[in-house]
């Protein structure tokens, strides 16, 4: 075996089955999916050959270009195993499927070929087809489903993709779009669809109910910016009303019943028994009470003059009311805590239930009890009744504080709240608990007292939420239409569409609306088509009209499923329903009818991979549950296929590993079905279920049942030391613990011990930096920070991490706090140093990263962070900021303040307020700053800045900002270089958008600074030298020798805070906006937005602590913990111990530290260890973290950390900067005069004049821009020089002369050149097999035999299948018959022309064919020699850099057809062939020629290769100087060669596909061509050379505009 996996990794790469594997931290994934992949290539004998036919294999383009001769590699029709292009394999970023490419490619290349019994050739095929294979983001992969159908899916295709600093403006725009509406004609303008009133009265309606117009504005952009959970809310609700039989649609009120069961659904399981718990204990509860009647509650009654007590209502609830259903009995518990507790603990969610063990007296609602001091009875009667209710009321509290009650006090007050079944009848009038219902009917005048949310209005606002979305939704795929852009969501709705997951959008409003209702009803299995056979049924009983339509739309959803036998999804844990919805699409059977599925529902063979601990990405919209489902969804698969089917190689007691064994051959000859394999023959590794990586039985048959049906656990780590790992592991075990769950569901991840695989690896390492500020002088540091009174909790932390790891780099021994001595106690030396690029720094937010990293870099610590904030608050960016705006605005003055200010000019606050009271304006206040700069030097920078200020210049001023000015050396950074690099791209990239203009550029860079966190984030590439700061996210898939985990009792603290302050909260379940009609009031209580709270705060928690998972596993060997809940500590006096009181908040990192150290404690029964509390000392549970006072020995835990067997045995815990052997840091002013220092010194004098360098340039063109170019030099300029976008402009205006198209039985132009030139090139004839051998050798690939000829009915079909046209049943074979009929015409007019007649061998014109190349590739490389020199201003003044000597014009592509000749005397030549479509389809007479189109007809002879009409030298002159180019590249190839072996080129030839001829260019043509294309290349040259220098070009008349134009959009057929 060349790979050495362990028994888990070895079942991942069984290919008889599906497989889902959870793959641990560090366990080796991406290696098994490399392997598996590779598998799926070499392997004859897995599931996928065995059930299904090949996809359609056709060689890819160039496939000639490969070295191996035909003969020594397999047909691609023939191969055994699987193509590259029928195994799709999903990344979750583009880096990471570049790595996943490369480790396949190195694999592949070491593939032993014997051993596989493969043709030595057959690795470079794969390798060959590998570049173009499916290995890409989902996103990519959806894209290159959908582009080559974009003609059936939508109206306006996009080009390109949306720019991610313009999509948040774009979203802005459209939600102030949305507010300018006033009318359904503005609305209709703005491209709303449907219901226009509609949505402008739910947008009004909003405005108010959500507390005006910019709240409502903040509800929608957090809308619009979580869409896919919008859309999988209204999957929900949509599926969920299917269920009660309600048809609901967007715009219609959702039944309140839905909302009560989503309200419900978690307490199914529990509710009933925890009421009849309860009940019991208040029964006998009253029953104490009741026995003294007359003495404690009617005399109470009596005094208070009412009977409407809390006592007697829970007399009522207990009694008379015992709802049978889950709502009522939430509902019922809720009334309870209601009765028993007070509304100030209520809100403040203390529940402080039974005050003082009776009932409270508060709110306007008495309890009813009279008081133990004026109750009538003796003594010892109240003693006994005391002694009777205490113990209940303890019970009832304990239920009620349990985690099934508190569940139920949550889902409760969000049922009653939402929609109350119970009457509360003896609560006063006159109690503050009392409601006002707050419904559609609201009044002017906001109501006093306590209000409530009618379940009548959450549910209009939903449904106005819902509305008002939806039409931001279309004005926004308006705009970016109009902009020529897209973004991934229209990729995914276009790929849905595609796949048939809904109705295509482009036939909704024309389809029947029940078919479009069908369609929509995608179930919760989408990989069946259930649906579509529905529809189908429906269209051909009562819509023949659309049966065509839609089976062609089918026909291509089944021939995608038919190139794809193989799927392997990396992190799955991170795909959303959506995704999963999309692919799963593809799972489906191929043949789309009713019983398809005769194996089984999927077809392709199916691997997910991921890790459920490491979903935290729901901020992206990704759901853990979709794993969870889907890995239940792979072993009910696996069980359905076992049961029908039986492949003679796999064994279903055992997994196999389908590597062949060394001596075995794999593809054996006289093997020719899996019948003829001997079963178990030693072909194959077996790999026994019931083992574990060690080679010990496994002992749960869980786990041995799992593996049987494909669900295989990675958990040998090979990243983290053992001791380490094995602490890590009881840490989270306690993490993922149910006891930590608010709410039950499908979200929270279960543990997963992982078995540590670096056994031989050194001892981890595990430190705590604790930081504390005892307030004790005689131990009171010297650090300034640590002495202030109040310093900043995060401050102290960044402090302690400074300080740890300049020790650490230093390789300086640090000290520990010694109670017994009362002093510091040294630790020894350490032995290996620390470099700065083994730390990792892990944070959870940005916010103080700039304070993290001035304190590193204080210390002399190279540091880097991935991302630093807002890119426009970077202080290198503000400054440049300033000079953009001046050169954008150069009168104002604000602008040349905030310039004159700045580091690159450096006005003292003395001269800049000289400056501006001499100068009040200034219409170039350019000229101005010149004439007042500092120094000279500044002077003569400014002059040459203001000298550049006419044209574009605007990003070679800043290039000169950032070479000669000091704002670098203000700045000297690695990260501040690459900010300036970052925020110049991004001025670039906008200037592409807008021709350069520096006010544009301004204004947008300004609306991008306006959006706050939403725009542009300051990013930095970790340098190799320095110490990395990434947040959680970034870090995910990465590992560090050292890392440190930073603000661990901060992440998560605010999280309830974050995520409701969009007045928005949007679940895959439901939606929820703020109603707050009157803002200056409080809030009123809405039971929707209480549980959809709290559904997303349960996500947000668990999601939280698999963020703590991801953030600990990133370790190899030192992990450092920073942070603690309070900063405020002291030294026992008595004991020298370190105490403090830890209380930290819950749902923190923090906590859940302190809370595994605890159950470690606990678990273990480590009685002594600092982390357990008293009380947890026997307890069977634990109870509530809450407070604990920690009494710490630092020595203590030093040397036995106390964290149980083979766990980590030395925990070190530094809590002053007195541990640290402190270098103190650099201040601010030592910083400034190290910059003035550093100035000095690198001022020289100047030394002799240098001789310029010469420069070579290079510029790549494509060959087809050049007779554009040649036509008008303007249209050349703004894409070549200035690299100006025009497709926006062109997508505002529309095409002249466009051709109208007649029919939609045919495809478009395009598609379906491209169509015709893949038949010629798989199918036209070759003449080597007609004539002698060739005068002069040629290639192989030269003399390759088609397998089908050009006209034949197989070989028209091969291609149209390829473009998605398939013969289906006799409805849908229109488009295709005509299609074909078409192709196959022009077909045998090529065969029958000259092209077609030299490739069967004919002698013609004294010439005959001796071989043909299709598809040839070349790389041209044309020198313009210049002497021209390149100048830059340079210690101020222009010098001379370089002289540019030539410049070479590279050109690579592919020539259609090239054909060898020889003649009658034996000289060899060669030819360029372009085939062109043009006036192949519309106008295109098949029967009569002379009424067709333009290039149909011609005179004299077919064979004639001089143009003989008007129209063929047109198209000949359009083309001629691409067709030099190939021809020129040709020659260039033939002057490499021996003289010997050369052939002479001939003028090159345009194949006219509609009526067969082929003409050429004469020879005094292709002389001049060649002449014409030099000087123009000249020119091109020249422009590369010095772009600086030319002039742009002047304004173009009317009638140049018309033909650039033209020119310039017209698309360009094959």
């Amino acid at each position: 075996m060349k790979f050495k996996f362990n028994i888990s990794q070895q079942l991942g790469l069984d290919l008889d089955k599906h497989i889902a594997i959870d793959a641990g931290a560090g366990t080796g994934k991406t290696a098994v999916m490399a392997e598996r992949y590779v598998l799926h290539l070499l392997s004859e004998y897995q599931r996928a050959k065995q059930l299904l036919p090949n996809g359609p294999r056709v060689p890819i383009q160039g496939q000639g270009s490969l070295r191996s001769p035909a003969r020594e590699r397999s047909k691609l029709v023939e191969w055994k195993g699987l193509l590259p292009s029928e195994v799709v394999a999903i990344t979750f970023t583009r880096k990471a499927a570049a790595e996943l490419r490369s480790r396949i490619r190195q694999r592949l290349i070491t593939t032993d070929t014997k051993l596989h019994s493969i043709k030595p050739g057959d690795v470079e095929m794969l390798l060959g087809n590998l570049e173009d294979a499916p290995i890409s983001t989902i996103d990519a992969f959806l894209s290159r489903l959908v582009t080559p159908y974009l003609d059936i899916l939508t109206v306006q295709p996009a080009g390109e993709q949306i720019a991610d600093v313009r999509s948040p403006m774009l979203i802005s725009e459209t939600i102030n779009s949305a507010w300018r509406i006033r009318t359904v004609f503005d609305a209709d303008e703005a491209g709303i669809l449907g219901d226009r009133q509609g949505f402008i009265d739910a947008r009004n309606n909003l405005a108010i109910l959500l507390g005006g117009q910019r709240n409502a504005e903040i509800v929608l952009g957090g809308m619009l910016n979580t869409s896919l959970f919008v859309e999988e809310t209204k999957r929900t609700i949509k599926q969920k009303s299917a269920d009660i039989g309600i048809d609901w649609r967007e715009n219609q009120i959702i039944a309140s019943e839905i909302i009560l069961d989503l309200i419900s659904k978690p307490a199914e399981g529990f509710i009933s028994a925890l009421c009849a718990e309860l009940r019991s204990i208040l029964s006998d509860w009253l029953d104490v009470y009741l026995e003294h009647y007359q003495e404690f509650i009617l005399d109470y009654e009596e005094e208070i003059g009412s009977d409407r007590t809390r006592f007697n209502q829970l007399v009522e609830l207990v009694r008379n009311i015992h709802p049978d259903d889950s709502i009522g009995q939430l509902q019922w518990f809720w009334l309870v805590v209601v009765c028993c507790t007070s509304k100030s603990s209520i809100d403040n969610k203390a529940y402080g239930h039974f005050p003082r063990n009776r009932l409270p007296n508060s709110d306007g609602w008495p309890g009813g009890i009279q008081t133990n001091t004026k109750a009538k009875l003796k003594k010892p009667q109240i003693a006994q009744v005391t002694a009777l209710a205490t113990p209940l009321i303890e019970q009832a509290k304990s239920v009620l504080n349990s985690n099934f009650g508190r569940l139920a006090k949550i889902l409760g007050y969000s049922s009653f709240t939402f929609d109350p079944r119970i009457n509360v009848a003896y609560l006063p009038e006159d109690s503050t608990l009392n409601y006002t219902d707050l419904t559609n009917d609201l009044t002017i005048e906001a109501p006093t007292g306590r209000t409530r949310v009618s379940n009548e209005l959450q549910l209009s606002v939903l449904r106005d939420l819902l509305v008002v979305h939806k039409g931001c939704q279309q004005i926004l795929t308006l705009r970016k239409s109009q902009e020529g852009v897209h973004d991934f969501d229209d990729i995914q709705r276009l790929a849905a569409d595609l796949l048939l997951a809904k109705c295509p959008e482009i036939v909704r409003f024309e389809y029947p609306t029940d078919v479009v209702d069908i369609l929509d009803s995608l179930g919760s299995e989408p990989w069946s088509d259930e649906h579509l056979h529905r529809a189908r049924d429906l269209i051909a009983s009562k819509y023949p009209e659309w049966r065509e339509d839609f089976e062609r739309r089918v026909g291509i959803l089944k021939t995608i499923r038919q190139q794809y036998l193989a799927f392997i999804v990396d992190e799955y844990q991170d795909t959303n329903p959506a995704h999963f919805r999309l692919l799963s699409r593809l799972w489906g059977p191929r043949k789309i009818v009713e019983d398809a599925d005769q194996h089984g529902p999927w077809d392709p063979t199916i691997c997910i991979v991921g890790d459920m601990k490491q979903s935290i990405y729901r901020f992206r919209q990704a759901e853990v549950t979709v794993m969870r489902r889907t890995v239940e969804n792979i072993k009910r698969m696996n069980k359905i296929e076992f049961s029908r089917t039986n492949f003679e190689f796999r064994d279903l007691s055992y997994g196999r590993d389908p590597r062949p064994r060394s001596g075995v051959e794999h593809f054996k000859a006289k093997i020719t079905k899996s019948s003829d394999l001997p079963k178990n023959a030693g072909k194959w590794n077996i790999v026994e279920l019931n083992r574990n990586d060690e080679g010990d039985p496994v002992l749960s048959q869980e786990t041995v049942d799992s593996r049987k049906y494909g669900h295989i656990d990675l958990t040998s780590n090979h990243r983290t030391s053992h001791d380490l790992m094995h602490t890590l592991n009881k840490i989270f075990n306690d993490v993922f613990d149910d006891r930590h769950h608010s709410l039950p569901g499908d979200y929270h991840a279960k543990p997963q011990p992982l078995n540590p695989a670096k056994m031989e690896a050194k001892y981890g390492k595990l430190e705590w930096l604790l930081p504390l500020k005892t307030g004790d002088a005689n131990h009171s540091s010297n650090n300034e920070l640590f002495a202030e009174d109040n310093p900043n909790p995060i401050h102290l932390e960044h402090e302690m991490i400074a300080m740890r790891l300049q020790n650490l780099l230093q390789g300086t021994p640090c000290r520990i706090w010694n109670p017994a001595k009362n002093s510091y106690m040294t630790l020894e030396q350490p032995t290996q140093l620390v470099e700065p690029n083994d730390v990792t720094i892990l944070i959870h937010s940005r916010t103080h990263i700039g304070d993290l990293i001035n304190r590193l870099q204080a210390r002399g610590i190279p540091v880097i962070s991935d991302k630093q904030g807002q890119l426009f608050s970077q202080p290198i960016v503000e400054n440049l900021m300033s000079a953009l705006h001046l050169i954008a605005h150069p009168d104002s003055k604000f602008a040349a303040a905030s310039l004159a200010k700045s580091p690159i000019i450096g006005l003292t606050d003395e001269a800049m307020t000289k400056l501006f009271t001499e100068h009040n304006e200034s219409e170039n206040w350019w000229a101005t700053l010149r004439d007042n700069s500092p120094s000279d030097i500044v002077s003569k920078l400014l002059t040459h800045l203001a000298n550049q200020l006419t044209g574009h210049n605007v990003h070679n001023i800043l290039n000169d900002i950032l070479d000669n000015s000091d704002l670098m050396f203000a700045y000297p950074e690695d990260s501040s270089r690459q900010n300036a690099e970052q925020w110049c791209n991004l001025v670039y990239d906008i200037g592409i958008g807008c021709g350069h203009n520096p006010a544009e550029i301004f204004a947008q860079l300004e609306a991008l600074q306006e959006l706050g966190n939403k725009g542009p984030q300051a990013s930095a590439i970790p340098s190799s030298g320095a110490v990395k700061i990434m947040t959680v996210h970034g870090a995910k898939g990465l590992e560090s020798k050292v890392v440190v985990v930073s603000g661990i009792f901060q992440a998560g603290r605010y999280d309830a805070n974050i995520t409701t302050r969009e007045n928005v909260l949007v679940t895959p379940e439901i939606i929820s906006g703020r109603i707050n009609p009157w803002p200056s009031l409080e809030r009123p209580e809405d039971g929707l937005w209480e549980f959809t709270k709290n559904i997303n705060s349960a996500q947000n928690q668990a999601e939280r602590r698999r963020e703590f998972y991801v953030a600990l596993t990133r370790v190899e060997n030192h992990l450092i913990i920073v942070g603690n809940s309070t900063n405020k500590g002291n030294i026992c006096p008595d004991s020298g111990l370190l105490r403090f009181n830890s209380k930290p908040w819950d749902n923190t990192m923090g906590h859940m530290w302190m809370e595994g150290l605890r159950s470690i404690a606990h678990r273990e029964n480590i009685i002594d260890s600092p982390w357990i509390k008293p009380d947890d000392i026997g307890a069977e549970t634990l109870s509530e973290y809450g407070s604990h006072e920690i009494s710490l020995n630092p020595v203590d835990v030093y040397f036995n950390a106390q964290l149980g067997s083979k766990s980590i045995k030395s925990m070190a815990i530094y809590h002053s900067p007195d541990c640290f052997t402190d270098s103190k840091p650099v201040t601010p002013v030592e910083k400034w005069h190290q910059i003035e220092t550093s100035m000095t010194d690198n001022l020289v004098a100047p030394g002799p004049t240098k001789k310029p360098r010469e420069l070579i340039h290079t510029v790549r063109l494509g060959a087809n821009t050049l007779d554009n170019s040649f036509q008008c030099r303007q249209h050349h300029w703004p894409n070549n020089l200035t690299s100006w976008n025009q497709h926006r402009l062109q997508k505002l205006v529309a095409k002249p002369n466009a051709e109208p198209l007649e029919s939609n039985e045919l495809p478009t132009p395009i598609e379906f050149g491209l169509m015709m030139h893949r038949l010629v090139e798989i199918s036209l004839d070759n003449p080597s097999k007609y004539n002698a051998p060739a005068t002069i050798p040629l290639p192989d690939s030269w003399l390759t035999e088609p397998e089908n000829e050009l006209t034949s009915d197989k070989s028209i079909e091969i291609v149209m299948a390829e473009f998605g046209f398939t013969k289906l049943d006799k409805s849908s074979k229109k488009r295709f018959d005509t299609t074909f009929q078409r192709m196959k015409t022009i077909a045998k007019l090529v065969d029958n022309g000259l092209t077609g007649q030299y490739a069967k061998g004919e002698r013609i014109h004294d010439f005959f064919a001796e071989g043909l190349r299709t598809e040839l590739p070349f790389l041209y490389n044309h020198k313009v020699e210049l002497e021209t020199s390149r100048e830059v201003f340079k210690n101020s003044a222009m010098v001379e850099a370089a002289k540019v000597v030539n410049v070479e014009v590279i050109f690579d592509g592919r020539a259609d057809l090239v054909i060898a000749y020889t003649d009658s005397s034996g000289r060899g030549y060669l030819q360029v062939v372009d085939m062109k479509t043009t006036g192949c389809l519309h106008g295109f007479n098949a029967t009569n020629p002379d009424d067709g189109t333009l290039l149909q007809q011609f005179s004299g002879n077919l064979y004639d290769k001089t143009p003989s009409t008007k129209a063929e030298q047109e198209i000949l002159n359009k083309y001629k100087y691409q067709l030099t180019l190939y021809s020129q590249a040709l020659e260039a190839i033939e002057d490499a060669k021996p003289a010997e072996l050369r052939r002479t080129v001939l003028p090159p030839a345009i194949l006219i596909a509609a009526s067969g001829r082929s003409v050429e260019m004469s020879q005094e043509e292709y002389q001049q061509a060649k002449l014409d294309l030099a000087e123009q290349l000249l020119w091109i040259g020249e422009l590369v050379a010095q772009p600086q220098k030319p002039d742009e070009p002047g304004r173009m008349t009317m009638e140049h505009a018309l033909v650039c134009w033209n020119t310039g959009i017209e698309p360009q057929q094959p």
